[in-house]
């Protein structure tokens, strides 16, 4: 398999694989390393605080866990996960409930939006930060509507270390990309709008794909957004459109977004 990264013409020099962010992020290691600058100072000290992290990249999980103990030494990874099911299992169980979770919005399978959802609609108590290796206008209004309290490109370390800090601490993050609603004021609506959910018994990744198809989104760009196959995404449509009674994705869409406005 090449390692050529075809958005950069070259490598990563550090790790060999083919990802700006690895590269950024190794950059970041070196410097906090070296004992000049100030990206080698701890940032905040003070009250312990619980920080959990998902991601289905483990080179991104260790690198974050790494920078986070030398920007953030008042802070503990009480867990990581590589799965969304895994992530809202534990942040829900009291014993293993973080302050903070940090949340990939492109995993694979449960998505990062689905996961802040699925959190913020149980419980206020729990920062959502969701981060992304992508441009974050392309997910910052889907993140911050499913209860995220804010989103933060993924190779700003010192942002998210500052962001983590400020939240457990009841402040705002401080982010470019941030919620303009309380964590309480994103459950009480969440928690009211999944009490009466959802159209057509249709699943939640399958209203997902939906509101995307809606939006003029393609199957290879609904799979890139979700974090899922192009082949994967058309068997949500199918499954869609039998559980309607249509022909097509055209239909399907109709009549969904008939049964939202009623």
């Amino acid at each position: 398999m090449s390692n050529f990264n075809l958005d950069t013409g070259r490598y990563c020099k550090y790790c060999l694989c083919t990802s700006n962010l690895h590269a950024t992020v190794w950059h970041q290691i070196i410097q906090i390393n070296s004992l000049s600058g100030p990206h080698g100072k701890a940032m905040y000290l003070g009250k312990r605080i619980r920080i959990a992290i998902v991601d289905n990249d483990k080179l991104a999980i260790g690198m974050m866990r790494l920078l986070i103990g030398h920007l953030l030494p008042s802070a503990d990874i009480c867990w990581t996960a590589f799965t969304g099911e895994e992530a809202v299992s534990k942040s829900l169980f009291d014993k293993t409930q973080p302050d903070v979770l940090i949340v990939d919005m492109s995993l694979e399978g449960m998505s990062g939006f689905e996961v802040c959802r699925r959190i913020r609609s149980r419980t206020p108590k729990i920062a959502l930060i969701g981060v992304t290796a992508f441009s974050p206008e392309r997910y910052y209004a889907d993140a911050l509507s499913n209860g995220a309290n804010c989103l933060i490109p993924k190779v700003q370390m010192r942002d998210i270390c500052r962001a983590s800090y400020r939240l457990a601490n009841g402040q705002q993050p401080g982010t470019q990309y941030e919620s303009s609603e309380t964590a309480q004021e994103a459950y009480s609506k969440l928690s009211s709008e999944d009490a009466g959910q959802y159209h057509t018994n249709l699943t939640r990744r399958e209203t997902e794909v939906m509101s995307l198809c809606a939006r003029g989104y393609t199957s290879q760009e609904i799979g890139d957004y979700l974090g899922i196959g192009e082949s994967t995404v058309k068997t949500y449509i199918k499954r869609v459109t039998e559980k309607m009674d249509v022909k097509n994705r055209t239909q399907a869409v109709i009549c969904w977004l008939k049964e939202r406005e009623s």
